[in-house]
């Protein structure tokens, strides 16, 4: 082809262009338009792969397999009747609480009045009532997820209580007193609580009902003598049973599944150079092989800054937290809320009774709705399976003259619980082996210690 003509073909092509300029601009524009439209739609359907993250995301939750609600992380430690004669009560019997937490949750509160927690005894020595009683003082908002409270004829102002008390009046109506003894606070509400209900199965219980002891601990106001806790022994010495469970294996799977499901990235985890200890830019756990337990800290949120801000109760976020993070294992219960540290502690419970030891409880602290710090125990018994139970034995423990002669050498004014519990140690010879041994406990002095109420030592104090 010649020059000539390669011209000509290039003058046709411009003149074209250029007769046909306006046509070729609305088809151009067109195209954009029509490109912009699929880019848009193809924006707003997008579901992005990121892989390293679904895959941990998918595997969180494929572990976790007993989520738990709020209401089924809270139990009364003590349920409490008295006919106006006598105190009685059923310990250790998981179907029995079931049953009252049942009778809780479908249970209406209305008309709250607020009242003087003065002389309630006298208000009630006449009167039948049932005391129920949790391990630890609940706030309001903890109070309005396990009862049913109504705003009608007034409003709730729950204090911060451990025990609710429900008694009939003349009319047959039942009423409940909210009570914090230690805050000197107390609510009346009126209620639908099955008062006769309950108490028919303590009556008609044919065995496991034991008659109990108050004791009061008082302290002088400018009325008197007044009531600043309350507990209650069992009137004679009694036996609960002790048992043996086997534990599932610790092995590289166990860590796995909390490394897992506690950072964000475990495929960006670097491992220390010194024992089992894994950290990523913004937070770090450490196992511990000698307690079997695992500390997981989160550096992104200090333990001293302002707990003002903490807009939700550390109880609802620990519970979401273990729901979504490798679950609870064992049956773990709420035992202690301290609002201003931001520290909630769950208990290990066996047979309706809580496993008192350090090394097995899990403890989670928050600032600002952060978490600062994760414990947990390694150690899972097998509970589920009657095959690898072992026989259980009677274990004879002290009645409320015993105990009450015991706390003679303690400064009451420092006792912030008193239990009985299981003392949990290693079965000899046998690594995967636990022993459960039922004992009287007192919680003790401003660190919250354990410890067993009755030892071979003097004094309060020691180790167990």
């Amino acid at each position: 082809m010649t020059w000539s003509k390669i011209y000509n073909i290039i003058k046709f092509v411009a003149k074209s262009v250029y007769r046909n300029f306006e046509v070729i601009k609305s088809v151009l524009l067109i195209f954009l338009i029509m490109l912009s439209l699929i880019l848009t739609w193809s924006l707003w359907t997008l579901k992005p792969n990121y892989s390293n993250l679904e895959e941990t995301r998918t595997l969180k939750k494929a572990q976790v397999t007993d989520t738990k609600k709020i209401t089924d992380v809270i139990r009364p430690s003590q349920i409490i009747y008295y006919d106006k004669n006598s105190y009685r009560g059923m310990p250790a019997n998981d179907n029995f609480i079931e049953r009252v937490n049942q009778m809780l949750e479908n249970t209406k509160f209305y008309e709250s009045r607020n009242r003087p927690s003065t002389n309630i005894d006298e208000k009630l020595k006449n009167k039948e009532y049932i005391e129920v009683i949790y391990p630890t003082d609940m706030t309001a908002d903890i109070y309005s997820q396990i009862f049913n409270l109504t705003s009608s004829g007034g409003t709730f102002t729950i204090p911060s209580a451990d025990r609710v008390i429900f008694y009939k009046k003349d009319t047959n109506e039942v009423e409940a007193h909210i009570i914090s003894y230690t805050q000197r606070k107390m609510i009346t509400a009126s209620t639908t609580f099955p008062f006769d209900s309950l108490k028919n199965i303590i009556n008609n219980a044919k065995s496991g009902v034991l008659e109990y002891e108050p004791y009061d601990v008082e302290r002088d106001t400018d009325q008197g003598a007044e009531v600043s806790r309350r507990f209650y022994f069992p009137k004679q010495s009694f036996e609960l049973n002790s048992y043996s469970y086997l534990s599932r294996s610790i092995n590289s799977d166990t860590i796995d599944r909390y490394k897992n499901a506690l950072f964000r990235d475990p495929g960006n985890v670097k491992s220390g150079n010194t024992g089992e200890y894994y950290t990523d830019e913004s937070s770090a756990l450490d196992v511990n092989r000698n307690t079997n337990r695992i500390k997981y800290t989160n550096f992104t949120q200090g333990p001293d800054e302002d707990m003002t801000q903490q807009t939700r109760s550390p109880l609802f976020n620990s519970v979401d937290f273990i729901n979504n993070h490798a679950g609870w294992g064992n049956p773990y219960y709420f035992y202690n809320l301290d609002p201003t540290s931001g520290s909630v502690e769950f208990l290990l419970f066996v047979r309706g009774i809580p496993v008192i030891k350090s090394d097995m409880e899990m403890k989670l602290g928050w600032t600002n709705n952060e978490l600062n710090e994760y414990q947990r125990s390694l150690v899972e018994l097998v509970m589920d399976d009657k095959e690898y139970s072992f026989k259980p034995k009677k274990v004879k423990l002290q009645s409320a003259a015993e105990v009450k002669a015991a706390l003679k050498e303690y400064d009451m004014s420092l006792v912030n619980k008193l239990a009985v519990g299981y003392e949990m140690t290693h079965a000899r010879g046998q690594e995967n082996v636990y022993n459960l041994q039922p004992k009287w406990f007192v919680n003790y002095g401003p660190s919250h210690d354990w410890q067993p109420l009755f030892r071979d030592s003097q004094g309060p104090g020691g180790e167990f």
